[in-house]
C-alpha cells in the first residue's frame, strides 16, 4: 500500500514538473517572439518615416516650394 502511495506521489510530482518545464519553455519562446516583433515593427516604422521624408523632399524639389 505504501509503495502505491509513493508511486502516485512520484507520478504527480513528475507531471507537475513537466508542466512547469513546458510553461517555462513557452514563456521563453513567447518573449523571444515579442522581442523579434518589436524589432520588426521598429524597422518598418523607420522605413516608413524615411519614405515619407524622401517623398516630401521630392515634392519640394519638383514643385519648387521653399526656394
Amino acid at each position: 500500500m505504501l509503495i502505491l502511495i509513493v508511486a502516485i506521489v512520484a507520478v504527480f510530482i513528475g507531471i507537475r514538473s513537466e508542466r512547469a518545464r513546458q510553461a517555462h519553455q513557452m514563456w521563453g519562446s513567447y518573449k523571444a517572439r515579442i522581442e523579434s516583433m518589436r524589432g520588426l515593427r521598429m524597422k518598418e516604422t523607420l522605413n516608413t518615416i524615411f519614405g515619407i521624408c524622401a517623398l516630401v523632399l521630392v515634392v519640394i524639389m519638383v514643385t519648387g516650394i521653399g526656394g
